[in-house]
């Protein structure tokens, strides 16, 4: 085990390197110069020049990236181009709002996914069965943008239960508040990767329905619904444990294009608004961030799967 997890370990920084790499050289293909957005559009040549030169602009763009580099070693994802402020910090502050959303995404996808996703394979021959199959390949299209706008008209404009946008202003000191202004983004994300989630699980539950197990269960006596639940559920939440690094990937890119929706001051937001400026140091800093927070989900996926599956502790590395 211990040999699985340094391998994993490795991987996760190799992935981080790389990462940090495509993000750094990437964003400088960008159009645009901060140093002219600093100095306005009165600006001369000379003085975007010194602006430049001030903000370390004109060093070869790998010494560059090796300085963010060892920054990165120390915890240090560098300045603000713009306000000279510490991008880790100001990151970590968007967080507050951005993890909570996926987290309560994640609970909203798995309470939708999982149960539906089992009662529409034990089901699959009934007309509730295959209505809630075509009503999931349905929310699994929809995009998240349309989602949020239909929940906005069902629950904040029409009988006004949630607010429709916004976050309390100081932030988490009033939970009840801060919950509530995170009900309707986390259902957004929350039902379009539940529906993905339901059609995983249904698979999963159809495959547990041909066991052998299911069935000599069913041949002692004991329903198949009640089969497939005590002996084949365990190995269809094993299934879901093994893509849930992928669709908790998906909930974190969700809830990034949701906080634009509902103006929610995360980091999706301040990222769209970094990009408006040129503010590459703090665009790299949180791409690297999101980045970073989905490598190392499927890093705890993936000890996690390691944990629970019997199968995989058996397997050599």
């Amino acid at each position: 085990m211990l040999r699985f997890v340094l391998s994993r370990f490795v991987l996760l920084v190799l992935g981080l390197v790389v990462a940090s790499a495509l993000i750094f050289f990437t964003l400088r293909l960008l159009t645009g110069d901060v140093a002219q957005v600093i100095a306005g559009t009165q600006g001369t040549a000379a003085q975007v020049a010194a602006i430049r030169r001030s903000l370390g602009l004109d060093r070869p763009v790998v010494v560059q990236y090796g300085d963010w580099l060892v920054g990165l070693l120390h915890g240090d994802l560098g300045r603000s181009l713009v306000t000279g402020s510490s991008v880790s910090s100001q990151v970590g502050q968007k967080l507050e709002v951005t993890l909570p959303l996926a987290g309560l995404s994640l609970v909203f996808g798995l309470l939708l996914g999982i149960p539906l996703g089992v009662v529409s394979a034990l089901r699959r021959r009934k007309i509730s069965g295959t209505a809630i199959s075509v009503v999931a390949q349905a929310f699994a299209a929809v995009p998240a943008v349309w989602g949020g706008m239909i929940l906005i008209a069902l629950f904040a404009v029409s009988i006004k239960i949630f607010p429709t946008q916004g976050f309390p202003s100081d932030g988490w000191a009033e939970p009840g508040r801060a919950l509530r202004s995170l009900i309707l983004p986390a259902l957004t994300v929350g039902v379009i990767e539940g529906a993905v989630l339901l059609r995983f699980t249904r698979s999963a539950t159809l495959s547990a329905l041909d066991q052998d197990y299911v069935r000599t269960a069913a041949a002692k006596g004991m329903t198949k619904t009640r089969a497939v639940i005590r002996h084949g559920l365990p190995n269809v939440l094993l299934s879901v444990v093994s893509v849930l690094g992928i669709q908790i990937a998906g909930l974190i890119v969700g809830a990034v294009l949701v906080e634009q929706l509902f103006v929610l001051p995360g980091v999706g937001r301040m990222l769209v608004s970094d990009v408006g400026v040129r503010d590459l140091t703090k665009v790299q800093g949180e791409l690297l961030a999101l980045t970073g927070l989905v490598l190392i989900v499927g890093f705890v996926v993936d000890l996690v799967h390691r944990l629970v599956d019997p199968r995989l502790r058996e397997v050599g590395e």
